[in-house]
């Protein structure tokens, strides 16, 4: 996380023409620095506005195109389904039969002219439109970190909204398994639950071990935790270890040593194999001053290892709302 953050504040820096972390800012930043929390908000979300149409690329226009996209396909299906009767489909111009969606736009298009959406892996965007790798990078790494924090506050809204960037991000990069996992989170939220049940699977994300603010994990990795704990009472139980006493073991399972540690913590000791020999600021300050001095901010400069990286502004439209379509059937059967 040190890294990813250096790598975020170094950016930061280049961005806002800083030379240092406590360099004096520009008046934005000094006029956020003076005022209240709803004049921070506003500066910032002006700031992240000349991000997006300066660096990322994803000007209004852009936005409007796959807007209007989206909605000719909407448009596409609705006329579509007026022809389904009785499992078939019937062709509302010829009065042609068809078993499937498939044979029936294929008729409409050789017999009466209508075109389709086509399902290519990518969408027809010049590369400037894109936006550097590098900075398709940097906002997934401002979603990830925005995400931890929302973890570590135990803030819901936020873990469900980011859902839908990292689904499209994870659409892109080909990541199964994550990409699924996010829709069938946000569809128990938004479809599946009832409201109340809802409302606590969205606020009980995640558990607090060892008291605080920030210093929340994510259920998942309570359990991981939790596991890897009971394995190594197991193991130390040796030979002596009976099914009664193994289930003692877990059952005994607590968080006394996380709430000693937070008390080590409070009362400014330190914690033996823990402690960091600077604070992060000076190790994030030192990575910045690295950072600089590299070519990674340099877009002349091309990187092997984001050789094939995409940006998920040039997916499919068509081929996402293809998959999400297939995920509601098959919700509708396994999921309710």
């Amino acid at each position: 996380m040190d890294v990813m953050e250096a790598m975020i504040v170094t950016f930061a820096l280049k961005f806002l023409g800083l030379q240092e972390t406590s360099s004096e800012g520009t008046p934005q930043v000094d006029m956020a620095r003076e005022n209240g929390v709803d004049e921070k908000r506003h500066i910032l979300h002006t700031i992240a506005e000349r991000f997006l149409d300066e660096e990322a690329n994803m000007t209004e226009q852009l936005m409007e195109e796959i807007l209007s996209e989206t909605e000719d396909m909407e448009t596409e299906e609705l006329g579509l389904k007026e022809m389904e009767q009785d499992g078939h489909y019937v062709c509302s111009f010829c009065g042609m039969i068809y078993t499937s969606m498939g044979w029936l736009k294929r008729h409409l298009g050789q017999k009466h002219g209508f075109t389709f959406h086509n399902k290519n892996d990518w969408r027809d965007i010049p590369e400037e439109l894109t936006g550097n790798v590098k900075i398709v990078f940097l906002m997934a790494c401002l979603i990830l970190h925005d995400t931890s924090n929302a973890y570590s506050l135990g803030d819901g809204n936020r873990v469900l909204r980011n859902a839908k960037f990292e689904c499209l991000i994870h659409a892109t990069s080909g990541h199964t398994k994550y990409r699924l996992w996010l829709w069938r989170t946000l569809a128990y939220e938004k479809a599946i639950l009832s409201e109340k049940q809802a409302y606590e699977y969205k606020w009980n994300c995640a558990v607090n071990m060892r008291g605080g603010l920030s210093h929340n994990i994510p259920n998942d990795n309570l359990v991981e935790i939790t596991v890897h704990k009971i394995k190594d009472r197991i193991r130390a139980a040796g030979a002596n270890l009976t099914y009664n006493a193994a289930r003692t073991l877990a059952l005994s399972i607590d968080t006394s040593a996380d709430i000693v540690h937070n008390m080590q913590q409070q009362a400014n000791s330190r914690v033996k194999g823990r402690s960091r020999s600077d604070s992060k600021a000076t190790d994030i300050s030192e990575m910045c001053n690295m950072l600089k001095k590299s070519s990674f901010f340099d877009n002349s400069v091309r990187l092997s290892g984001f050789r094939g990286f995409k940006s998920p502004s040039k997916a499919s439209i068509s081929r996402i709302k293809d998959w999400l379509s297939k995920q509601k059937a098959r919700a509708h059967m396994e999921m309710y």
